[in-house]
């Protein structure tokens, strides 16, 4: 679900302007913009090329945004298109529609949403931003409310976030429905830890996939309480195409003959199995599926293998 807003480019005589490049596009804002979810792109590459080039960039203002805006030139349309999830934090429409009125001003354009609604630029001010989160958020709890134990997930700018009765709950009682929502989905996005990647092997042997993921010493990291292919593998493998999770663990070890430190595996633990021997005062969920474990010491580590 979203909403898109299109700006229309300056018209030349028998052309239009140049495309801003995205650094051109990322500087129009009075706040600091950052393009996310580009790990393996060139960021001077990048923000030379013509905005044209990609299908689409996720913008956002880092410590603020909770989900960004989508950003993207329609090369048929010659329309500058401003894309925001539903739902969105208040800080995300905030910065989105100011973001869109000064695209406006620059090419001197209405704004045409894609409900086919032309605004001027005072007009976008009174645009009704806060029916489009509650919207969001009532589909949301209705798809979670309509089986036992179901959960619900949005990306986020960093990290994605799931959401269950519990925090829905939380959500509703908590006096500013908004607020609370747009709190929760910007907090989880810059919590200090790292979130562990999934990676999978197959058995040559058998043909039989294993999910897998790292933890190392020292480094507080958030991982799923119970693991499932996530959202940017699930192109690749299913669940039911796993037969197994495991969590590889990491310890540093000094090397005597350089002086440096080094990672060592210290062995590896069926997922399920690693999670029942954690102590509860190690971790805290942060939404309906995640938690955050803290730094483990390596004679924590040592010790959770004990036995295997």
């Amino acid at each position: 679900m979203s909403i898109s807003f299109c700006i229309k480019n300056k018209r030349k005589i028998i052309s239009y302007e140049p495309v801003l490049t995205v650094k051109e596009a990322l500087a129009l804002s009075d706040k600091e913009l950052n393009v996310f979810a580009i790990p393996d792109m060139n960021i001077n590459e990048l923000l030379s090329s013509p905005l044209s080039n990609y299908e689409c960039l996720l913008i956002g203002a880092k410590n603020e945004s909770a989900r960004g805006f989508e950003l993207s030139y329609d090369k048929k349309n010659k329309d500058y298109v401003v894309r925001i999830f539903t739902p969105s934090s208040r800080e995300d429409w905030l910065l989105a529609l100011n973001y869109i009125k000064t695209l406006a001003k620059k090419f001197n354009s209405e704004i045409e949403n894609s409900r086919g609604e032309i605004y001027t630029l005072k007009e976008l001010d009174k645009f009704d931003y806060e029916s489009d989160i509650l919207y969001g958020i009532s589909s949301i709890s209705a798809k979670i409310n309509d089986r036992e134990g179901a959960q619900y997930i949005i990306l986020g700018l960093n990290r994605l976030v799931v959401f269950n009765k519990k925090m829905l709950d939380k959500i509703y009682s908590s006096g500013n429905t908004i607020d609370a929502f747009s709190t929760i989905v910007r907090e989880i996005q810059y919590l200090d830890a790292s979130s562990a990647p999934q990676n999978f092997f197959k058995n040559n042997d058998d043909g039989k996939i294993m999910g897998n993921y790292t933890l190392v010493e020292g480094i507080r990291t958030i991982l799923p309480y119970i693991p499932n292919v996530e959202f940017e593998n699930s192109s690749i493998v299913r669940n039911e195409d796993i037969s197994v999770w495991n969590i590889t663990l990491l310890i540093i070890e000094l090397n005597k003959n350089d002086g440096k430190n080094y990672y060592c595996l210290a062995g590896n633990l069926e997922y399920d199995k690693f999670i029942k021997k954690l102590s509860t005062d190690k971790y805290k969920f942060i939404d309906g599926a995640y938690i955050m474990l803290e730094p483990l010491t390596k004679e924590e580590i040592l010790k959770l293998l004990d036995g295997e």
